[in-house]
């Protein structure tokens, strides 16, 4: 909405200076073109009355040209090459070609009132009659100057491109007067740029109506019933050129389109190629270190004979094994399972390991191992997202005494095979980083040579075939309780053969941990 201020004198509401001005200045342009076009018609007019009526019956030839030149003005051609042809010029110099000028002048009214058809602007309608008549006018006296009404057919050519050129100038000078005053634009700027090629395109529509004034003067009323299938022809085919080309264009345009598309998808599959092998090289590095961390061997010394094999569903995985000497010839056997799998899984049970390490230094057995590990990890995964937490079961075997006492968190029962037969010692704890203040129980007993533990993850017991069953405990038991009297490293390839065997092909579900110590 327009800002508005207010007089102090008359108390009046008055509009800001700078939309005074720009009103002042569309007022006078309105005003401008209003005389304009007034000048114009009344030229039109003065055109009309100094014409020669003498030839102004309306036969029924002139009538079908004036009904013609009122649709053609509605129709243009643009030919290859040549331009913008307007059928109804070319309707207006076959009239005046055949009858004179001032019948002419009638077909170039009818084919300027045809822009009612297009607007309802009283001014545009009357400028457009006005143009026509007068550019008409123009040409009509130089051709009549040229070529007088005996003149043979051949001795009308000249003196009608003649014409055309004239009528070419008159209107497109006009025309771009009243554009130029609609603008502000210098009229012969308007001119030079929208209208100084454009003669071919006359001179073109000119040998259209030598032609249709040839058919008429030779055949009389039924010689332009042949013209109309030209000009039909012409138009239609014009249209059929310009869907074509505009179908060619299209497809040029889907064709640039989709290069452009599928550059981008390249550049886009390369970069994301490029992110993938860096995140797959860090993985790999990060793989690495995971099972750097892992024990490759079990450290050397009297009292245990021991194998261990670890397998991961992915990259990295939550399974963690670990074996750590500590004073007074004890050895503590840890096997762990992070909830999860990859990454995540991975970094918490980084995170573990130190705990562990730190916590076996100075806890006194492995109750308070598991419950100050326990408070550590509670309190570092403590705000996190997604729950997490960590089942564990630390056996610390003593060689001098060979006791072995056992602690676990959550975690699968340490399984004991001795010569009078299996013991199961199970979790006496919930799994650790849940909340702090757990606490864990422990179970210890005495061991002869030859007894066998076993410490394993879910991944082993949870391990299906395809109709879904499990390899289970049980299974377990039994076939470690077969393999007692084995080497350990025979024993734990005997069990992942079996594990593959049971699963027949089906892939794992989880990561597979297995650790073997036997007494010796």
């Amino acid at each position: 909405m327009d800002q508005v201020f207010l007089d102090n004198t008359h108390q009046r509401p008055v509009d800001p200076p700078a939309t005074h001005h720009s009103r002042e200045t569309a007022a006078r342009t309105r005003a401008a073109v209003s005389l304009y076009v007034a000048v114009v018609c009344a030229a039109a007019v003065v055109g009309l009355a100094a014409a020669d009526h003498g030839r102004s019956a309306l036969s029924p030839a002139l009538v079908a040209l004036i009904a013609l030149a009122a649709v053609a003005d509605l129709r243009e051609v643009r030919l290859p090459g040549v331009g913008v042809i307007t059928l109804s010029f070319v309707i207006v110099l076959a009239a005046l070609i055949i009858f004179g000028l001032f019948p002419a002048l009638l077909v170039a009214t009818a084919s300027g009132a045809a822009t009612a058809w297009l607007t309802r602007d009283v001014q545009k309608i009357l400028f457009n009659i006005g143009n026509h008549v007068l550019s008409t006018f123009f040409a009509g006296a130089l051709y009549v100057s040229l070529a007088s009404p005996g003149t043979a057919f051949a001795g009308r050519v000249l003196p009608a491109y003649a014409a055309t050129a004239v009528d070419f100038l008159a209107a497109t000078v006009v025309l771009a007067g009243v554009v130029g005053l609609a603008t502000g634009e210098s009229s012969l700027r308007v001119w030079q740029r929208n209208y100084q090629w454009g003669l071919p395109s006359y001179l073109t529509g000119a040998s259209l109506s030598l032609l249709i004034a040839w058919l008429y003067l030779r055949l009389g009323l039924p010689g332009l019933l042949f013209a109309l299938p030209p000009l039909y022809l012409i138009y239609y085919s014009y249209e059929v050129y310009v869907e074509r080309a505009r179908e060619r264009e299209d497809h040029t345009r889907d064709v640039a389109s989709f290069k452009e598309e599928l550059a981008a998808s390249a550049a886009l599959h390369e970069q994301l190629f490029e992110t993938q092998r860096k995140v797959a090289a860090e993985l790999e590095r990060a793989r690495r270190i995971q099972l750097d961390l892992l024990p490759k061997e079990a450290p050397p010394g009297d009292g245990l004979a021991i194998a261990h094999r670890i397998a991961m569903m992915e990259e990295m995985g939550g399974d963690y094994f670990d074996f750590i000497p500590l004073t007074d010839e004890r050895l503590a056997i840890v096997c762990g399972d992070v909830m999860g799998k990859g990454l995540a899984a991975a970094l918490i049970m980084t995170m573990a390991r130190s705990l562990i390490h730190s916590a076996a230094e100075t806890c006194a057995g492995p109750a308070e191992l598991l419950a100050t590990v326990n408070d550590a990890l509670a309190r570092d995964l403590a705000g996190q997202q997604s729950p997490s937490f960590l089942t564990l079961s630390f056996a610390l075997y003593d060689r001098r005494y060979r006791r072995l006492t056992v602690a676990g968190g959550g975690h699968t029962p340490t399984l004991v095979f001795t010569a009078t037969g299996e013991r199961r010692l199970a979790a006496q704890g919930p799994a650790l980083g849940v909340r702090p203040g757990l606490t864990y129980g422990e179970h210890s007993l005495d061991l002869e040579v030859g007894d066998l533990i076993a410490l394993y993850t879910d991944g082993v017991t949870e391990s299906r075939r395809g109709d879904g069953e499990q390899y289970g405990c049980e299974r377990l038991c039994r076939l470690l309780g077969s393999l007692r009297d084995h080497e350990p490293a025979e024993a734990l390839a005997a069990v992942w053969r079996d594990l593959e065997a049971f699963r027949a092909g089906n892939p794992p579900g989880d990561d597979v941990t297995l650790l073997l110590a036997r007494v010796s």
